[in-house]
C-alpha cells in the first residue's frame, strides 16, 4: 500500500513539474530573401528533452492560423499536402522548416508552436520578407517636333521601391532619381534611350527604344545667279529636314528637264537679260517652306583661256632664259568685247596681250576677265624657264643653228684670205718700202767663204734715195785695219777691192728688218 502511494506521489510530482515549468521558443531572424532563392527558418526551444515534444509550423499572415507541417520530435514529421510542393522539413534537424524556392507570395508571418505532451508549450513567430525586381517598361511618345515636351516613364514592380535612371545612347540623362524623366524635345533629342531600375535585389534595364524628332524643312538660300546664253543651268538647294522632305519645282518661262527629284535643270534662252526665277517648295508632316533663285542671262564668254603661239596653254609652258613670250588671253573662242587684267609675278598688267623675257627662275601668270559669268573670272599658267643650252640639233646631228654658224666662219676667214692676198700682191708691184721707219743693213760676202753672208750695221734708209746720203752716218766692219771682207756687187759685177768704195754701197742689198 506504501508503495502505491509513494509512486502516485512521484507521477503527481512529475506532471506538477511539468505543469510547472513552461517552453521557451525563439525563431532566428531572417534576412530580407531575394525571390527564387532558399529560406531556412529555424525554431529554437527549451528543455529539449523529457517528454514527448510536438513542433507545429503555421502560417499567421493576416491573423489567421493556417498550419503547415508537423513533427513529432523522434518520432515522425510531415507537411500538409497543400503545401508540400512549397515547404519541407530539414530530415537532419526537426527544427527546421524549408522553402525551397521562395516567391514573392510567401512573404508573410510564420510562427513555430512548440508543445510538450501533457505539458505546457510555447511559440514565436518570424516575418519573411521576400525581396524581388522586375524587368523594367520604358515609355513615351514618338515621335515628337522640335520644341514638343518628352516625358520619358519608366515602370517597374519591385521589393523595396527601386531607383531609376535614364540614358540616351549611352551616356547619362539621370541617375538614381524618380521613375519620370521630362525634356523639351530637339533635333539633337533623337536617339535610342533605355531606362536602368535597382534595389536590393538587382538591377535591370530596358531594351533601348528610339525617339524620333521631327523638324520643318530648313532650306539654305542660293544668291542670284548670271549664266551664259544658251548654258544649262543646274538649280540645287542644300535642305535640311526630318522626315525628308518632298520637293515641288516651279519656275516661269523654265522647263526641268532634270529626272532627279532635289534639282531643276534648265537651258538657258540666248536673250541677254531673260530672267528665270526658280522656286522650291520643300514640305514634310511637320511643315512647308520655300526658297527662291533668280538667273540672268548675260553675254558671257563661258571660260577663260591662255594661249600661246596660237596654242592653249594647260597650266604650264617652257621656255628659256632670254626668250620673247606673248601671251592673249580668250574668252571662249575670242578676245573680241570683253575686257581683262593680266597679273605677272603679282604685278598688274594692263595690255590685253602679255609680252615679256623670260628670266630664270619662271614666272606665274594670271588673266582675269572683267566681262562674263561669274564676274570676274581668271585663269593662271605658270611659265617655266630654263638656261639656254647650245643646238645639238635632231638625233645627235648638226643644228641648223650650227651649220648657219660654220658657213658664216668660212666666209669670214675668205675674206680676210682675200684681203691679205691683195696686200701682198701689191707689195710686190711697189717694191721695198723707203719710209723713213725703215732699217737697212748691208749684206756682204767673205772673201774666204763666198757662200757666207756677213751682216754689216744697220743703216738708215737714205733720205734722197743717193749714195751719199747712205754713207753719211753709217759704219761700216771694213773700218777695221785687219778686215779682209770686201763688198760684193750684185750678180755679174767684177769689182772685187779690198775696202768698199762707192759701187760697194750702191751694190748693197737692202733688207729691211
Amino acid at each position: 500500500m506504501a508503495l502505491k502511494v509513494n509512486f502516485a506521489v512521484v507521477i503527481y510530482m512529475a506532471v506538477l513539474i511539468s505543469i510547472c515549468t513552461g517552453v521557451t521558443v525563439n525563431i532566428d531572424n531572417l534576412d530580407d530573401v531575394i525571390e527564387g532563392s532558399e529560406t531556412r527558418m529555424i525554431c529554437n526551444y527549451s528543455p529539449t528533452t523529457g517528454s514527448t515534444i510536438i513542433i507545429r509550423w503555421s502560417n499567421v499572415t493576416g491573423g489567421a492560423s493556417e498550419s503547415i507541417a508537423t513533427t513529432v520530435v523522434g518520432v515522425s514529421k510531415g507537411v500538409l499536402a497543400a503545401y508540400s510542393a512549397i515547404f519541407s522539413l530539414d530530415p537532419n534537424d526537426d527544427r527546421v522548416l524549408v522553402i525551397a524556392n521562395t516567391l514573392r507570395s510567401y512573404s508573410g508571418d510564420y510562427q513555430c508552436n512548440v508543445a510538450i505532451i501533457g505539458g505546457t508549450s510555447g511559440n514565436d513567430d518570424v516575418t519573411l520578407n521576400v525581396i524581388y525586381i522586375d524587368d523594367p517598361v520604358l515609355s513615351f511618345t514618338t515621335p515628337v517636333n522640335e520644341g514638343d515636351l518628352v516625358a520619358l516613364s519608366c515602370d517597374v514592380v519591385s521589393n523595396p521601391n527601386a531607383q531609376f535612371t535614364f540614358k540616351m545612347n549611352g551616356s547619362m540623362l539621370q541617375d538614381g532619381g524618380l521613375s519620370t524623366y521630362t525634356f523639351t524635345a530637339n533635333r539633337n533629342d533623337q536617339g535610342s534611350y533605355t531606362c536602368e531600375v535597382d534595389n536590393n535585389a538587382g538591377t535591370k534595364a530596358t531594351a533601348g527604344q528610339v525617339l524620333n524628332v521631327y523638324f520643318a524643312p530648313e532650306i539654305t538660300a542660293l544668291e542670284d545667279m548670271e549664266v551664259s546664253r544658251g548654258e544649262t543651268v543646274l538649280i540645287s538647294f542644300d535642305v535640311e529636314a526630318r522626315p525628308a522632305a518632298n520637293y515641288d519645282w516651279s519656275s516661269q518661262g523654265a522647263t526641268d528637264i532634270d529626272s532627279d527629284p532635289k534639282t531643276f535643270r534648265f537651258v538657258a534662252s540666248n536673250t541677254i537679260g531673260d530672267v528665270y526665277t526658280v522656286t522650291l517648295n520643300a514640305s514634310n508632316e511637320v511643315a512647308a517652306r520655300q526658297s527662291s533663285v533668280q538667273v540672268t542671262v548675260v553675254d558671257s564668254c563661258g571660260s577663260l583661256s591662255i594661249v600661246n603661239d596660237g596654242k592653249k596653254v594647260d597650266g604650264n609652258m617652257n621656255a628659256e632664259v632670254g626668250d620673247d613670250v606673248s601671251l592673249r588671253c580668250l574668252c571662249g573662242d575670242s578676245d573680241e568685247g570683253f575686257e581683262y587684267e593680266w597679273t605677272l609675278d603679282g604685278d598688274k598688267m594692263s595690255e590685253s596681250t602679255l609680252t615679256f623675257t623670260a628670266e630664270k627662275g619662271g614666272h606665274e601668270v594670271v588673266c582675269i576677265g572683267t566681262a562674263g559669268a561669274p564676274e570676274p573670272s581668271s585663269v593662271s599658267i605658270n611659265v617655266l624657264v630654263t638656261d639656254k643650252e647650245p643646238n645639238t640639233g635632231d638625233e645627235g646631228g648638226i643644228g641648223t643653228g650650227a651649220i648657219a654658224g660654220i658657213v658664216v666662219g668660212i666666209l669670214v676667214m675668205l675674206i680676210i684670205l682675200g684681203v691679205v692676198i691683195i696686200i701682198v700682191l701689191k707689195s710686190r708691184d711697189d717694191g721695198p718700202s723707203k719710209s723713213a721707219d725703215s732699217a737697212y743693213m748691208d749684206v756682204t760676202w767673205d772673201t774666204k767663204d763666198p757662200n757666207r753672208v756677213n751682216q754689216g750695221k744697220k743703216t738708215a734708209p737714205p733720205s734722197n734715195g743717193t749714195k751719199e746720203a747712205a754713207k753719211q752716218d753709217a759704219y761700216h766692219p771694213y773700218d777695221a785695219p785687219d778686215d779682209r771682207a770686201y763688198s760684193r756687187p750684185s750678180y755679174g759685177s767684177e769689182d772685187y777691192n779690198d775696202r768698199p768704195d762707192d759701187d760697194d754701197y750702191a751694190n748693197s742689198m737692202p733688207v729691211t728688218v
